[in-house]
């Protein structure tokens, strides 16, 4: 591998070589080009790249092409932390083009993407850190318009410095690069917010700004700016940054300030982060307390809800959504039950102020957010509980881009069984019957054992059961009687009820008898329905066996395949 000195030899000029032929390449070998130096750069190999920038048999005009075809090719010798020459190279080839939407998005990666001493925790991808001298070299050979450029967030049109300060960088270098580069012009620009420099900053920032213009030559201008940043008060960006790290008292004092008039607080909680978050999805994506959320609508209204993020999500996505602080990625296990209760308690709060219904809006990638919702690992029975007493029917009638609830609950990789016995029981046979899009029941996501055990509750007794239910309390009929005029049946103490509450009317076809003597002992259906109810206490009974027996069977299979492994180890070393 070549080291950075090696790129700064020039090749052997073969211009005048009559042997050289330069041919105009097709657009499939483009392609082709273009896709081996995206592998060339993910495995850094930076002399195949130097090879191809020098090679005199592919046009420049070629070499321009291929290179501005993705913005893979210039931005990944970049991110992947290529020799500082070989960038410098790179720049040469893109040419005109450097210093428009290409050079921008390179200035932006190597910003945003700079080492850990250079910038805050939030880099926009974990690779080789980029150093200084590479951000340096780009805004020197691009100048302050392409600085000024404002590309990164085409919705918003925040300027780099904007987006560098919002994602925490802290860097006095690079800030103060920036500010060299383009001037005062930097900290007066406002994006299509209204929202300044100033929103982005926390302290720390505001200091090394205050620092740079403290060097700078007295003028009023000047005076301003140190003035502004000095006085700030509280800015959208500290706000946000509280809910990002769970310093929820910070964010109560914040917003029972008296002394903070309701607009500020209004542009604060509704305003775009630099990545198109927004505060309240946030809170509930950390899942903050009741009593703040009060505070919240209390400040804005039910409208809150209605808001979306930058993906089109909204506040039910994010609190539904496994990834947690910092990126972790938690199983089941590591929940604690204030996890659980957090989650349920923000659920019911605000669907009591929506409805159910808005777990059917959808994001850009047309995911609703009841998906979300059935796949969390936060999701337990008590959630889904909750949202049947809200929806009924109508959740178990509803099917999405994925299929039921069912097949929600069903794609989620550790499956809670509790959920998905309740839902059987409550959507019955017509929900497990089913299909997604693609043909499959929420069934052929099961294990074996969940699969009969779902089996034996729904497919066995039912149809015993149908015909020796009490019309009145849904349960196997006890001390069956009869109406003698209608023959229908129920249990003793529910039609002794109905008689004495209703008069002598059946309750289910309403018939007019003269007495109570029309009321009949049904001793032959009787006995059968005692014997029904002994077969489900029996089934019941087997159900748990069954249970345990799948159980120890999986045990003594995990264990028979360890012990084959470790034999199979034993036998290798022999």
């Amino acid at each position: 591998m070549n080291t950075s000195n090696d790129y700064e030899e020039t090749s052997i000029s073969q211009e005048n070589d009559a042997s050289i032929t330069v041919q105009k390449l097709t657009e499939t070998e483009i392609k082709q080009k273009k896709d081996h130096l995206f592998d060339v750069c993910q495995e850094k190999d930076w002399d195949t790249f130097q090879k191809f920038l020098s090679d005199e048999t592919i046009s420049k005009a070629d070499k321009k092409l291929i290179l501005s075809r993705s913005y893979t090719c210039p931005r990944a010798p970049i991110l992947k932390g290529a020799p500082i020459p070989l960038i410098q190279k790179i720049i040469d080839s893109l040419d005109d083009l450097f210093f428009g939407e290409i050079g921008y998005s390179m200035l932006v990666e190597a910003v945003l993407n700079s080492s850990n001493e250079l910038v805050g925790k939030y880099a926009l991808n974990y690779n080789t850190p980029v150093s200084y001298e590479v951000i340096e070299l780009i805004v020197s050979i691009g100048g302050a318009d392409l600085v000024k450029s404002q590309i990164l967030a085409k919705k918003r049109k925040r300027s780099l410095l904007q987006a560098y300060l919002g994602r925490n960088g802290e860097c006095p270098r690079i800030i103060n690069l920036l500010l060299k580069v383009c001037g005062l012009d930097l900290l007066d620009f406002q994006d299509n917010d209204g929202l300044g420099t100033l929103d982005f900053s926390n302290k720390t920032q505001r200091e090394i700004m205050i620092e740079y213009l403290q060097g700078l030559v007295s003028n009023p201008r000047v005076q301003n700016h140190i003035e502004s940043l000095a006085n700030a008060s509280v800015t959208r960006k500290e706000v946000f940054d509280w809910i990002d790290n769970c310093q929820f008292g910070r964010v109560r004092e914040y917003l029972l300030d008296e002394d903070l008039s309701r607009e500020s607080k209004m542009k604060c909680i509704t305003t775009y982060s630099v990545r198109y978050e927004l505060p309240f999805h946030k809170f509930c994506e950390r899942h903050g307390p009741i009593d703040i959320a009060e505070q919240f609508v209390e400040l804005i209204g039910t409208q809150l809800f209605e808001l979306k993020d930058g993906q089109g999500k909204t506040c039910l996505h994010c609190l539904c959504n496994d990834m947690f602080q910092d990126g972790i990625d938690y199983d089941t296990r590591d929940l604690k039950d204030e996890d659980f209760q957090r989650h349920h308690d923000l659920i019911e709060f605000i669907l009591s102020k929506t409805g159910w219904k808005l777990l059917l809006e959808i994001d850009n990638d047309d995911n609703d957010a009841l998906f979300n919702f059935m796949m969390c690992l936060r999701t337990d029975l008590k959630c889904v509980k909750l949202l049947m007493r809200l929806g009924g029917k109508e959740i178990l009638d509803y099917q999405g881009e994925t299929g039921t609830i069912l097949h929600y609950a069903s794609y989620r990789e550790n499956i809670d069984r509790e959920v998905i016995k309740y839902l059987a029981s409550v959507g019955g046979q017509k929900m497990m019957d089913a299909k997604n899009h693609i043909g499959r029941k929420a069934e052929c996501d099961w294990p074996t054992e969940l699969k009969e055990y779902i089996d034996l509750c729904t497919k066995t007794l039912p149809v015993l059961f149908d015909d020796l239910q009490c019309p009145i309390c849904f349960d196997i009929m006890s001390n069956v009687h009869v109406i003698t005029k209608c023959c229908h049946r129920f249990c003793k103490n529910c039609i002794t009820q109905s008689y004495e509450q209703r008069g002598s009317t059946c309750p289910v076809c309403r018939i007019e008898f003269s007495s109570p003597d029309d009321i009949r002992k049904d001793p032959l259906l009787g006995k059968i329905t005692m014997f029904a109810k002994e077969k489900d206490d029996r089934n019941v009974a087997l159900q748990s066996e069954l249970s345990e027996a799948l159980q120890r069977e999986h045990l003594l299979k995990e264990q028979n395949r360890a012990l084959a492994a470790k034999l199979k180890r034993k036998h290798s070393e022999v």
